[in-house]
């Protein structure tokens, strides 16, 4: 498999998070078929699932017949991402050095932790990658061979060896594909739905000598399929109906449940904190932190769609989104804490972190609850049961809860800042719930229509 091939597999798998769903993001009936018309039409850029992937650490390449590809300096490019890795890595250990929790002697303390902390945790998925590609640079080698009826790719990584196999009656259009320049080319070929390529780029003379013998390890029924021609143009011309094909509907007979339902669960879980001002003598810092925690709850809910949508990859994405987005909810909840919890309040005067945490969360359980029950049934029945996670991405699954919290936001700061400015405190906190249902079913009603519309590519 050439290196090229393996880092933009890599990097599309992370995002689109299987290997078969296309990415789409279209926002209107009109750019969704074309997204999906130029996805189409990508066909040289599609890169073809192996017949069979295996790993192990012994090669026996007894019986086979290897083919030459020549080789590549690859150490300096491996040295250049060790130093990056290096430095990242060091950067990342002073940031793990300053978190201490035992020295904490109020919530500003307990925040500025959590907040460091969330850094390093997204830190840290750019400190793994760099380390992995200075291997990957440093120790990798690649060889190919024939064996029985298959042509088999060995990437090495020192010890480690991944085998990829594809049948050799399956392969089509053995050529040299121009890479950069007239005398620089690259070996590809066609398996199933997209193509493979073999070794780097490199001298047309070796693309030849590689191709011929490929070729010449062939059985001779098999050669006439896979001689060389021209590759077709990268981007043809887009059917002249518009209209999608007949086989494959745009829109799938998905069940659809009832619509009410999450709507309904939404207002009634924004009916507690109504209920909690009006006869359990909530303040506004009580409704504020309670809407920070809602805020959480999204976060909870994405990171579980990202790990429907992405399979392995969150393995990565995970932290990372974890990272910024807790670090995100930090500052966010430093920003509330001073001005309408501890407003005018002075250091010294504050409780310990931990009593203040108990004293803020825990009448606070009830309200929790709802908004998990009333995310979780929305999670349940538009995301799985409707299959909105068809034509998600990781990516933007990643950015979807800032678009929702930023509305839901704007109409909090909104009605907070009435509340403050107003005499009577419970009128204004009335208003500040309703402002705030509205937001959110207006975020809720819109955050649907865009999946419903990403689904339909699925």
């Amino acid at each position: 498999m050439r290196f090229a091939d393996a880092v933009h597999f890599n990097w599309e798998w992370l995002d689109r998070g299987d290997f078969g769903a296309t990415s789409y993001h279209a926002f209107s009936e009109k750019s969704m078929r074309a997204s999906m018309a130029t996805g189409t039409r990508r066909g040289e850029k599609r890169l073809a699932r192996p017949h069979r992937i295996r790993v192990c650490l012994r090669d026996d390449a007894s019986g086979a017949t290897p083919i030459h590809l020549p080789k590549r300096r690859m150490w300096p490019m491996g040295l250049a991402l060790f130093a990056f890795f290096a430095m990242f890595a060091a950067i990342w250990w002073t940031q793990v050095s300053r978190i201490s929790f035992n020295a904490m002697h109020g919530m500003f303390d307990l925040v500025l932790n959590l907040f460091t902390l969330f850094w390093v945790m997204g830190w840290s998925v750019a400190v793994v990658i760099l380390g992995l590609l200075a291997l990957l640079f440093l120790f990798y080698g690649e060889a190919v061979r024939i064996v029985g009826d298959r042509l088999v790719t060995v990437s090495k990584l020192g010890p480690l060896k991944i085998f990829s196999e594809y049948l050799l009656k399956d392969i089509r259009r053995l050529r040299s594909v121009n890479s950069g320049s007239a005398e620089m080319v690259s070996v590809r070929f066609d398996y199933a739905e997209g193509n493979r390529g073999l070794g780097d780029a490199m001298p047309r003379r070796e693309a030849e000598l590689l191709i011929a013998a490929i070729r010449a390890a062939l059985p001779k029924t098999l050669r006439d399929d896979c001689a060389q021609v021209a590759p077709d143009p990268e981007v043809s011309e887009p059917p002249t109906s518009g209209a999608p094909a007949a086989d494959k509907p745009l829109v799938s007979a998905a069940p659809a449940p009832l619509h009410w339902c999450s709507p309904l669960a939404l207002v009634a879980a924004n009916l507690v904190p109504l209920a909690g001002v009006l006869f359990l003598g909530w303040g506004l810092g009580t409704v504020m932190v309670l809407f920070w925690a809602e805020s959480a709850v999204i976060g909870f809910y994405t990171l579980i769609k990202m790990g429907v949508v992405g399979k392995v990859a969150v393995l990565f994405a995970g932290p990372f989104f974890v990272g910024h987005f807790g670090a995100f909810m930090s500052i966010h909840f430093l920003f509330i804490q001073g001005l309408f919890l501890n407003a005018g309040m002075k250091p010294s005067e504050e409780p310990p972190a931990l009593q203040a945490l108990a004293a803020l969360f825990f009448p606070l359980w009830p309200a929790l609850l709802a908004l998990f029950a009333s995310h979780g049934i929305s999670f349940v029945l538009y995301f799985l049961l409707r299959r909105e996670y068809r034509g998600q991405t990781v990516s933007g699954l990643m950015s979807a809860p800032y678009r929702r919290i930023i509305v839901m936001q704007l109409a909090i700061i909104f009605g907070g800042f009435m509340a403050m400015l107003l005499k009577t405190p419970l009128p204004a906190l009335v208003l500040l719930i309703v402002l705030k249902i509205i937001a959110d079913l207006y975020a809720h009603r819109r955050e649907h229509a865009l999946n419903r519309m990403s689904a339909r590519g699925g």
